[in-house]
This record gives structure tokens, sequence and C-alpha cells, in this order.
């Protein structure tokens, strides 16, 4: 047998002799919905009839369900499966940020490294321009250090006190488009 089939009424001999359930009204209206494909010469490729019987036709006997329909079908479902687990994901991901549970990581870590860098210089500062004070609080005397503890430490909560400072988190707002927008 050839490899193409010439037209569809050629296509419809073939599959009732394939043992399918088909007209040839059938076949020229699935031809004409794209269901089979055809050939820049007008053609249809046997490969081809065969997919589209084993997908939308029923074979005489009544059966319609093939190995290949089978794959196909257990591909789709595994394919709207993962879609609606990425929905529900999205959704739930976009319930946090409009409720205010959501910060953005990337977000949150600048602003450690921002207050981490603010309370890194305020310690330097404080050594660099308090050191003529740090010398004259002990006067070169040991025991004069309990002095300097206690200096050194109500500074350090002082600036303990502006890094510690609540920080109101700017969460960033997520606009959807398309066909999730609801």
């Amino acid at each position: 047998m050839s490899d193409t089939l010439p037209n569809p009424k050629a296509i419809t001999e073939y599959l009732k002799d394939a043992g399918y359930k088909v007209s040839q009204s059938t076949v020229y209206k699935h031809r004409d919905e794209g269901r089979i494909p055809v050939q820049k010469d007008g053609a249809f490729l046997v490969t081809d009839v065969d997919r589209y019987a084993s997908i939308h036709l029923k074979s005489l006997d009544g059966s319609k369900s093939t190995e290949d329909t089978d794959k196909l079908q257990k591909k789709k479902l595994d394919a709207e499966a993962r879609k609606a687990l990425a929905q529900a994901k999205h959704w739930e991901v976009k319930t946090h940020v409009e409720s205010g549970q959501y910060i953005d990581r990337d977000l949150f870590n600048g602003e450690l490294a921002a207050r981490a860098t603010i309370f890194r210089n305020d310690l330097e500062t404080f050594f660099r321009s308090n050191a003529g004070e740090i010398i004259k609080k002990v006067d070169g005397d040991g025991s004069k250090n309990p002095d300097l503890i206690d200096f050194c430490l109500e500074r350090l909560e002082l600036y303990l006190g502006r890094y510690s400072a609540p920080k109101k988190w700017m969460v960033p707002r997520i606009e959807i488009t398309g066909a999730d927008a609801e």
C-alpha cells in the first residue's frame, strides 16, 4: 500500500477496511476542521490518517481506545494536573502577598545588609570619634576598667537601638494579567 492517500474518499475506504466506523461526510468535516493534516500536494499521509482514526473514531466493534490514545490521554491528564498545581501555588502566593504575609527574599536580605552596614558604621564612628574620651575615662588606670566598660555598653545600647528599631517592610504588589487575573 502507498504511504499516502489521494483524497477524503480514499481515506474513508482505507478506514472502513481498517475496521473503523466512519462516513465520507465525517472525513470531509474532520479534514476541514484540521483533524486530518493535508500535505502540500493535497494528499494525506497514512500515518496521519491512522493517528486521526485512533484519536477520533470508534472501531466497528465499538471500542475507541488504543495504546496511543491512552498515552496521549495520560499526557493530557498529567499536563492538566501540573497546570492546576501551578495555578494553586500562584494563587497561594498572591494571597500571601495581598495579606502582607509575603516579603520578597532579595528585598529582605538587602534591607538586613543595609542595617548591618549602619550598625558597623556606627560602631566604627564611635571608636574613631571617642578615642580621646575613652583615654580620659581610664587615664591609663586599670582600676577604671569598669567605668570604661559601662561607657562602651551605654553607647552599644544606643547603637543597637538604632539597628533594632521597627522597620515597616514595603510588600511589592504583583499585577496579574491575562486569564489568571481574577
